[in-house]
């Protein structure tokens, strides 16, 4: 046995040992530590139970490969240290992250060699050096996706959704014919992920290689794939994963995405450490109902657990971008410039990229959690008394740890109810929206500056702006946080009381001072038809509302009072028919009539500077 296992442990030690080297040379850090602990630890264990159960000893090719497991390991804490405190720009860790690569890369054409050499190739041997390549290529993938964008992560998660597969198509799971092919592109994946990493070539250029080789990837699995499924009936999967495994994965399943908090991004250990009340529900279901039934409710359950899922996801982005909550009735309006977003910021294969992964989850997740639902009744099902006696524990502790307020801490308490309390919120928000219809249609009737919609306008309305030109300019900014509690904060000021002063001297003058914008991160329309119409507009629906009333806005009461009213929106690029019905612009100005020629700027089409100039040439030059 000790020649069984000495190569793991050494294997073990070894990657220990290159973490405190990397850590007293180039700092990893928390998360670098973590990373690579964790998969050090996960290698040994894999290697201890292959070898003990096929009864191979460690050749001279396994100890070449173990090498090169201890590289990727080292390079994969190196990644998850460089993303923990942000250093991704050029620096030593990325020289050592390319060096350990490019090692582990030139190392994946010795041990082959030398198993064939000297006739010790083996199948676990051949199975070790793949998993190496696709642990190296995920850690690598991971660093690229930051440069490039995160439809790289397809690379590095191909070999893991491809084994995922395989838990649910049994014929995914047999062996297939070694092919020379697949080992060139696995090679072809690393040294091009390689040099992206490395940061070293154009970007555009960086990206054509990457999708070039994520074509190839693709090729290489589709092959396979098909090979496997004109094999099926022949070679139907070797390995059977035992019922109690697929039922404790389905339980784990259910448990995180009960537990999961609101807000994603909140989520500690103690989250989980909570007995969940609406799965002990599902299990009483299964105690109770009859078969036919509780497999309706298990389906059901299931699927709204995803749709939940889904629902906390977005809850999560919408805190984050906008710092509110998700709206299930009116947020659904902002996939479409969510998704304009994205292709400006990361391509259109990029987003392209980044909605059909959204989409798969959405769809594995509804087809996943019904089957693990289903799963799990039908587990409690067989063992009536066992379950029974389970959930009669479980439910006690959760009431008693309910009356008394048991908690790990702020937000964690040991009896959980929260997918249940989101639900409620969410429920909630809908029967607010349906009822502030009424409550802002009535606000929007009463003007105390214009009077009655049907009345008119008031006399001498704006006659001492008369002979002016007055401007009304939304500079899409980073609002009190560029001027206030930031530590760039300083330099803004001083450029403003520069400026402030300039304008002094030269006969002008200045005011500021703070508002409430109804919006925060985005939605900056909610704030322009708020400012315009004097009415708080802090939800699309409102928007939606109040554009198609009479209701005056700033712009109309120019239009009324005689001036010529026009209006510049250059991240505009389609028709805005409101423009007109709804604020009384005389005419519009957008991204496809102002003579621009330039580079975009990711979402912005234009500079603020040829905005004003061109409005200076187009409208206020003659």
């Amino acid at each position: 046995m000790q020649s069984l296992h000495r190569g793991p442990v050494f294997g073990l030690f070894g990657q220990l040992a290159l973490l405190a080297a990397l850590s007293a040379t180039v700092g990893l850090g928390a998360a670098g530590w973590g990373v690579g602990v964790l998969s050090a630890l996960i290698m040994f264990a894999l290697l201890v139970r292959a070898v003990a159960r096929r009864g191979t000893a460690y050749g001279p090719a396994d100890w070449i490969t173990a090498f090169r497991a201890v590289l990727a390991g080292g390079a994969a804490a190196l990644v998850a240290g460089m993303l923990a405190s942000g250093a991704l720009a050029e620096g030593v860790s990325v020289g050592v992250l390319v060096g350990f690569a490019a090692a582990t890369i030139v190392l994946d054409g010795v041990d082959g060699r030398v198993a064939r050499r000297t006739r010790t190739t083996s199948d676990l041997g051949a199975r070790f050096d793949m998993e190496v390549d696709a642990f190296l290529i995920l850690a690598l993938s991971v660093r690229v996706a930051e440069l490039v964008g995160g439809w790289v992560l397809a690379i590095g998660l191909a070999r893991y959704a491809f084994l995922a597969a395989g838990w649910f198509l049994p014929w995914l799971r047999a062996d297939s014919p070694p092919r020379y092919w697949a080992k060139v592109v696995a090679v072809v994946q690393g040294v091009a992920l390689t040099a992206a990493a490395a940061n070293v070539l154009p970007h555009r250029l960086m990206a054509a290689i990457l999708l070039g080789a994520l074509v190839l990837l693709a090729e290489s699995f589709g092959r396979q794939c098909r090979w496997l499924w004109r094999h099926r009936k022949v070679n139907p999967g070797a390995v059977e994963i035992p019922a109690q495994f697929l039922t404790a994965l389905s339980g784990l399943l259910v448990w995180v995405a009960l537990l999961l908090p609101a807000n994603l991004l909140n989520t500690t250990p103690g989250s989980f450490a909570a007995i969940p009340l609406a799965g002990l529900v599902l299990v009483l279901t299964a105690l109770v109902l009859p078969r036919r039934w509780r497999q309706v409710v298990a389906v059901i359950f299931g699927a709204l657990l995803a749709v939940v899922l889904l629902a906390k996801a977005l809850n999560t982005a919408f805190e984050a971008v906008f710092d509110r909550p998700f709206d299930l009735l009116n947020d659904g309006y902002y996939l479409g410039p969510g998704a304009g977003v994205l292709g400006d910021s990361l391509g259109g294969a990029g987003a392209a990229a980044v909605l059909a992964a959204a989409v798969l989850f959405v769809a594995f997740s509804l087809f996943l959690f019904p089957v693990a639902a289903l799963r799990l009744q039908h587990a409690a099902s067989m063992n009536r008394r066992v379950w029974a006696g389970s959930v009669l524990v479980a439910g006690a502790a959760w009431v008693v740890f309910f009356v008394s307020g048991t908690s790990w801490g702020p937000g964690a308490p040991l009896a959980s109810s929260v997918t249940a309390a989101f639900v409620s919120t969410q429920f909630q928000q809908v029967q607010h929206d349906a009822a502030d219809r009424h409550v802002f249609a009535a606000q929007i009737s009463h003007d105390p500056f214009m009077g009655p919609q049907s009345a008119a306008p008031e006399a001498g309305l704006l006659q001492r702006l008369r002979g002016k030109d007055v401007l009304l300019v939304f500079v899409e900014s980073y609002g009190r946080a560029a001027v206030e509690g930031s530590s760039f904060s300083p330099g803004v000021r001083a450029v403003l009381e520069s400026g402030t002063s300039q304008l002094h001297h030269a006969g002008f003058d200045s005011r500021s001072a703070f508002l409430t914008s109804p919006t925060f991160g985005g939605a900056s329309w909610l704030a322009h038809s708020t400012l315009q119409s004097g009415l708080w507009v802090d939800s699309q629906q409102r928007y939606n509302q109040l554009l198609t009333t009479q209701r005056p806005t700033l712009s109309s009461a120019f239009q009324v009072a005689g001036w010529r009213t026009v209006s510049f929106v250059p991240a505009d690029t389609r028709d805005w028919p409101q423009g007109q019905a709804f604020y009384g612009f005389d005419a519009l100005y957008d991204s496809r009539n102002v003579g621009y020629g330039g580079p975009k700027f990711g979402y912005a089409s234009m500079p603020d500077q040829y905005v004003l100039s061109a409005f200076q040439r187009l409208e206020r030059s003659a």
